[in-house]
């Protein structure tokens, strides 16, 4: 049965895929500020798109997590981002090797940390030349929160604030906490098929293999450490997500072909470098106003690292760890009512109240 729905799914998306081969970018009537652009960043065209209700509000870069998890199909289709959208203009950010963003020319030597720092840093400058603006708010999620908290860190001068959900901070330490967290359920649960497939992980620096972070990642998922709300046990895999992926309209048949066939393009050539990442010594002080919004029940990306990082972040211009009670991984979309009022009615007034 398994064999057969993967054959119809495989047999659709072959239907999809071959019934479109353009990509089409449609600009939005009551955006009163919208642009979209493959751009040069670091040597390699990257998507870009901003958008906006109100050319004259302030503008905050969007860090997607991942790395590599495609944009375009859920972000700006969510209602939480259109809100946003109210009072900030929004820039989404496919990063190198992700969506529009990978290309077969794409150097596996300038897939590094360092290099998307430096992307950031970029997209920042084009940002500012498209909108006018001086500085720019930072939103990173997850992997994009490493990313974000290592640039606030180094080039405080180009943002407002810097903000985060599902704050990452040691990678290789969460991975142990996530599993752990599986442990301590599938013992609870009596899942003895969980345990006999955790006795072959080991979490250690030199042996911990993706594919052993992404079978733990799935059974995270499933305990409910990603998305908190749930009636039921969570499936791993997203048929509406990879549905969304094959007709969204932004994306060429080119584009869907490569996030079909390289999934973990990103996270593949990353890996290494991300178990090397040490937010609590790299990145010590950010010298702008600092949000971490944390879902109580993470463990996807652990709260309780984000925590102790927190603590020990020197952040001279002010910081606040805003915990979402009811919410894992995903504040923004567990709790968005709360969410929408923090980023608009909270942040936004705080942040540009100092600035003035």
């Amino acid at each position: 049965m398994k064999n057969y729905k993967l054959l119809v799914f495989v047999v659709i998306s072959v239907i999809i895929l071959s019934s479109c081969n353009i990509y089409h970018i449609s600009v939005p009537e009551d955006k009163a500020c919208f642009h979209f652009e493959m751009v040069e960043i670091g040597g390699i065209k990257q998507a870009i798109m901003i958008k906006g209700d109100n050319k004259n509000n302030p503008v905050i870069l969007y860090l997607h997590g991942g790395p590599g998890f495609p944009l375009f199909p859920f972000e700006p289709t969510e209602t939480i981002m259109k809100q946003l959208e109210k009072n900030y203009n929004i820039v989404y950010w496919e990063q190198r090797g992700t969506g529009k963003s990978w290309s077969r020319r794409l150097s596996s030597k300038n897939m590094n940390v360092e290099q998307f720092v430096q992307d950031t840093k970029e997209v920042i400058e084009y940002t500012q030349k498209i909108t006018g603006v001086d500085k720019v708010f930072i939103w990173g999620h997850s992997w994009g929160s490493s990313i974000g908290a290592l640039f606030a860190s180094r080039y405080p001068e180009y943002l407002h604030a810097y903000i985060s959900t599902g704050q990452s901070v040691n990678p290789l330490k969460n991975e142990r906490l996530s599993y752990e967290f599986v442990y301590d359920k599938a013992v609870k649960e009596n899942r003895h098929s969980v345990l006999r497939q955790l006795s072959k992980i080991d979490t250690t620096a030199a042996t911990y293999k993706l594919e052993d972070a992404l079978l733990i990642r799935k059974w995270v998922y499933r305990f409910g450490g990603v998305v908190r709300k749930t009636n039921q046990e969570k499936t791993y895999i997203n048929y509406e997500e990879i549905a969304a992926i094959l007709t969204a309209s932004e994306y060429s048949i080119l584009d869907r072909l490569s996030m079909l066939i390289y999934p973990y393009y990103s996270a593949q050539k990353l890996w290494s470098e991300i178990k090397n990442i040490n937010l609590m010594e790299q990145a010590k002080e950010i010298d702008v106003p600092v949000y971490f919004i944390v879902g109580r029940y993470d463990y996807i990306v652990s709260h309780i690292l984000a925590e102790k990082y927190f603590n020990i972040l020197d952040a001279p211009r002010g910081k606040e760890l805003i915990w979402f009670e009811n919410s894992a991984h995903r504040p923004f979309t567990e709790e968005s009512e709360k969410f929408l009022e923090v980023m608009n009615k909270k942040i936004l007034i705080e942040v540009l109240a100092r600035s003035n």
